[in-house]
């Protein structure tokens, strides 16, 4: 497929100069190498209410990232969430606007939000901390995250929804 796929985007969230915050940015940059030619890969350093306009229209999106580390958790956990764990409000937003609150904002102003949403988060201990560059334990971890964002992707270049909504494959 020489034409980018409209239909998914890969939205890697974070910033270069914030330690681990940066692992999302990495791992779009190596996925570019597979699959720039066929998806749309957006890396993002703010977040909020621009994410409603990067995301409309696309009907799958994978979003890569980092998290604080959870309760119970430790730095270079991979999670998998889907729509519904990410239209849960865990905590308030570094970013002001979440991903529940514009769930929601779509849903009100019949924006056309994917209808599927996935992410792969990577938990990390520093953050906060202004630097280039990865931790070693976060650093590792990055093939892991590139290996499973690059099985959903491949899931989702081979389906093909019909014309009546029937997912084929």
């Amino acid at each position: 497929m020489n034409e980018k796929n409209k239909e998914i985007l890969v939205l890697a969230l974070g910033n270069d100069i914030m330690g681990d915050d940066a692992a999302g940015i990495d791992a779009a940059r190596i996925l570019r190498k597979e699959f720039g030619g066929k998806i749309n890969i957006f890396e993002v350093s703010s977040a909020g209410f621009l994410l409603l306009d990067i995301m409309e229209g696309y009907e799958k999106v994978l979003i890569i990232d980092s998290i604080p580390v959870s309760s119970g958790g430790r730095a270079g956990t991979i999670r998998e969430l889907d729509k519904v764990d990410l239209s849960k409000k865990f905590s308030t937003s570094p970013h002001y606007v979440g991903l529940p609150e514009l769930m929601e904002l779509a849903g009100r102003l019949e924006i056309k939000f994917p209808r599927i949403i996935k992410a792969l988060v990577v938990e990390i201990s520093d953050t906060g901390v202004i630097r280039e560059g990865l931790s070693a334990e976060i650093e590792v971890k990055i093939p892991l995250l590139v290996e499973k964002a690059s099985v959903i992707l491949n899931k989702w270049l081979v389906e093909e929804v019909s014309h009546d909504g029937v997912l084929c494959v």
